[in-house]
């Protein structure tokens, strides 16, 4: 049973490596050896054959996963297809289905079948939409469910083995403004709470390793108490679970299985540098998977903004991995071009931090559209563009060589326009 951290350790070079590190910068030696040591991982269940594959973690270049999925208030299947669509057209490298209903598990099979995405779910939703009340679940159907999944080809699982008796001592003392703000961890925290028990995901923590071992699944250690507030940021509670999520990480790797963490929602801008540093020090150097995080909470409808603003912070940083917000966020299940907003803003997140960070390819292509904008070239500026399309639509409304806001006074085309002396 080898996962991609087992070949990295024997020094093979995989397929899943090789079609990974076609498109980075990162020397092979230097990759191997990171994948080794968990500061990267490869997304690959060994079930699911694909054409695509991607690599997160130090050295590589920031990716994006979009959220989508059916659930019993909107389970328009039709719908979800046209996102998956959208996300595939602005070359997204992976999709979480966080789906819930009764059409969970055959829109997961869909997306697993027809697409080249790294695919992530969190397995104790559709435990949760089988029930009407989730704290009458025998514990053994979370592994269950965990186990299912990795055979039908799931690439990473959230798991949120984090939030512990231990923890949830503390959280009845703590006085934060929003609770727990992640679906999972409230979820295993209620069945805590009436069951008296352990939570399920960290007392059979090892039966879960055994099960992602044998698929090779990445397992995506959840921020059950992750700050959805700012002012609950880097609070005791946020920081005890990160360091759970460090004795879970180093479990994991013993048996060679991948980890992601994942980080914080809401914070403050001047605290999300060294948020990324405590969490690269806690975690020993894990891939680091954020959802924004938001730098405001009054940003409803815009929360993509706050989300990519926080985003490109958190990247400049260390995080790795960014999940998308949409318009949508706080207010209700996103529309297409919800979905199509959050993944441009967080694309532009990912790109600048791509060059910040030194990255030549990211760079060039940024040169292009300077060197098209210094010619005048519209065609081509607009196919630089992220969003093309919206380019294309805004442009199409004047036909000059100049753009409407300058006309004559184009200071491209009279700093670059030839000056005849008589």
């Amino acid at each position: 049973m080898k996962t991609q951290m087992t070949y990295a350790k024997e020094g093979t070079f995989t397929r899943e490596m090789e079609l990974a590190i076609q498109n980075e910068e990162i020397d092979k030696k230097e990759f191997l050896q990171k994948v080794a040591e968990g500061k990267i991982v490869i997304p690959a269940n060994k079930n699911r054959k694909r054409d695509k594959y991607f690599a997160i973690g130090d050295g590589t270049y920031v990716k994006i996963n979009v959220n989508l999925g059916v659930s019993e208030a909107c389970p328009n299947f039709d719908l979800e297809h046209q996102k998956l669509e959208i996300a595939k057209n602005f070359d997204v490298e992976s999709v979480m289905d966080l789906s819930s209903g009764l059409d969970a598990s055959n829109f997961r099979k869909y997306i697993l079948q027809n697409y080249d995405f790294i695919v992530g779910t969190v397995p104790v939703y559709q435990v949760a939409s089988r029930h009407d009340d989730i704290t009458k679940v025998d514990s053994k159907e979370f592994i269950e469910e965990i186990e299912k999944q990795a055979e039908e080809g799931v690439d990473f699982f959230t798991i949120h083995a984090g939030i512990t008796r231990r923890t949830i001592e503390r959280f009845e003392k703590n006085e934060r403004l929003l609770k727990i703000v992640s679906r999972g961890g409230s979820l295993l925290y209620k069945w805590m709470m009436a069951n008296e028990k352990e939570n399920p995901l960290y007392e059979h923590f090892d039966e879960i390793l055994k099960i992602c071992k044998k698929h090779d699944v990445t397992i995506s250690l959840g921020d059950s108490l992750r700050p959805g507030a700012v002012a609950d940021a880097t609070d005791a509670l946020q920081i005890e679970e990160l360091i759970n999520l460090g004795e879970l990480t180093k479990m994991a790797w013993k048996e060679d299985v991948q980890v992601m963490i994942e980080g914080p929602g809401h914070m403050r801008a001047n605290e999300i540098a060294a948020n990324m540093v405590i969490q690269k020090r806690l975690c020993h150097g894990a891939p680091f998977y954020v959802l924004g995080p938001l730098t405001t909470d009054i940003a409803a409808g815009y929360d993509h903004i706050s989300g990519a603003m926080g985003a490109l912070i958190a990247a400049l940083n260390g995080a790795d991995f960014l999940c998308y917000v949409t318009p949508a966020e706080h207010l209700r299940l996103p529309s297409l071009e919800d979905v199509k907003e959050g993944i441009v803003a967080f694309k532009i997140a990912a790109h600048s931090a791509n060059i910040a960070k030194g990255f030549k390819k990211p760079l060039e292509k940024d040169i292009e559209m300077s060197v098209a904008r210094r010619d005048l070239d519209w065609e081509k500026m607009v196919s630089f563009s992220v969003d093309p399309e919206k380019a294309r639509e805004y442009r199409s409304s004047f036909s000059s060589d100049t753009c409407s806001m300058c006309g004559k006074l184009c200071a491209v085309k009279n700093s670059r326009d030839e000056v005849i002396v008589l």
